[in-house]
């Protein structure tokens, strides 16, 4: 498999590139503070493991949780945005470790759209609150625009093949079905049960 080159000298228009082309391809709406807040997500986190500051995961998402519950007004907000971006980022784009895991993947849905649900009610009905409300609403599909871009930037194997399907079973990603319809597979959440090994 070649490698990709990234030529850009902005971290956050390399990414603003690959959140629109992967929005497009998925037919996924974008309202212009999402699309905004994906880079800005996406770029905090590559600036964020190249300074070696807190990242993704460092905390588990039920940790997160308990703090949020346990809190109150900005820091109970603080804590449901860590929340939401760490379940998003980490399903987005490291979704393969989550597979390996003991938890699965609608558990960081749940918890991720959950916690910008919370958040965005948490916000009001300003710009940020409508934003915080539809990645809640929308958790799978921002996933799966995220699974899409960090799948583009390093390429598309058989293993990814694979585990598209096996995604598609259990989640039912459109995003999923599209690449193995695309790859002339025709995924189905039916196994038959007259198949013999």
């Amino acid at each position: 498999m070649a490698e990709t080159v990234i030529l850009s000298g902005d971290v956050r228009d390399f990414f603003r590139q690959e959140i629109l082309r992967a929005s497009s391809e998925l037919r996924v709406e974008l309202a212009d503070i999402t699309e905004y807040y994906l880079v800005e997500l996406l770029s905090s986190y590559a600036s964020t493991n190249r300074s070696g500051g807190a990242s993704a995961g460092d905390e588990p998402l039920a940790m997160l949780y308990k703090k949020a519950l346990d809190s109150s007004g900005g820091e109970r907000a603080s804590f449901l945005k860590k929340l939401g971006d760490d379940a998003l980022y980490l399903s987005g784009f490291f979704i393969e470790s989550i597979e390996d895991s003991l938890v699965d993947l609608n558990y960081y849905i749940a918890m991720g759209g959950n916690a910008y649900a919370s958040l965005g009610e948490l916000t009001g009905g300003g710009g940020m609150g409508q934003a915080y409300r539809r990645l809640g609403r929308c958790f799978t599909e921002m996933v799966d625009v995220l699974n899409e871009v960090s799948e583009h930037t390093r390429g598309c194997t058989d293993t990814d093949l694979l585990r598209a399907y096996d995604r598609f079973v259990r989640t039912g990603s459109t995003r999923c079905r599209k690449k193995l319809l695309s790859k002339g597979l025709s995924p189905t959440n039916a196994i038959p049960i007259d198949f013999i090994q």
